[in-house]
Order: structure tokens, then sequence, then C-alpha cells
């Protein structure tokens, strides 16, 4: 029983571990997103 329950507690923390690192990585991209975004919109209007 104590050795399930360690089990379970190691397999959930891997679990919220693996969401974070997702949600992380899906943050930088966006914020990476965002700067080429705007790096890009600044050029099309300074040559207009």
């Amino acid at each position: 029983m104590q050795n399930l329950l360690q089990q379970d507690l190691g397999s959930s923390l891997l679990s919220i571990a693996v969401i974070l690192g997702w949600l992380g990585l899906f943050f930088v991209f966006l914020r990476v997103l965002t700067i080429l975004l705007k790096r890009f919109l600044e050029v099309i209007f300074k040559k207009s």
C-alpha cells in the first residue's frame, strides 16, 4: 500500500511537471511569435 501511494504521488508529480513544461514552452513560443510580429509590423510601417 505504501509503495502504491508513493508511486501514485510520483506519477502525479511527473504529470504536473510535464504539463507545466508544455505550458512554459507554449508561452515562450507565444512570446517569440509576438516579438517577430512586432518587428515585422515595424518594418512594414516604416517603409510606408
